[in-house]
């Protein structure tokens, strides 16, 4: 089986600049009120993941955050089970990519 790969919200933000894939795994309203700021942000909830991660592609590193890891380290098992080699997710979440000064768009 593939190895789950823990990056630190700059090594996910190298990784997402090189062409990975950043997917945002919480529910919509922790998503409206904060997240990261890049184009391209994928949002796919933990509640619809199992029926949609087939939506994400199979040839592009897959870099997934929530809160605190807890929930895109599910979500990453879940890929890694499914067949999806590249993915990692942001050690610490939201939260460390907040605490390491790196964009962020906030709610109005």
């Amino acid at each position: 089986m593939m190895q789950l790969k823990r990056f630190s919200p700059r090594e996910a933000y190298a990784a997402y600049v090189l062409g990975g894939v950043m997917i945002d795994v919480r529910e919509p309203e922790a998503v409206a009120e904060k997240t990261v700021d890049i184009n391209h942000l994928v949002t796919l909830p933990m509640s619809e993941f199992t029926n949609r991660f087939n939506e994400l592609p199979h040839n592009r590193p897959l870099v997934l955050v929530s809160r605190v890891g807890n929930t895109s380290n599910t979500a990453a098992k879940i890929l890694l089970d499914n067949g999806y080699a590249d993915v990692a997710i942001v050690d610490g979440g939201i939260l460390a990519w907040e605490d390491e000064g790196l964009p962020l768009r906030h709610s109005a």
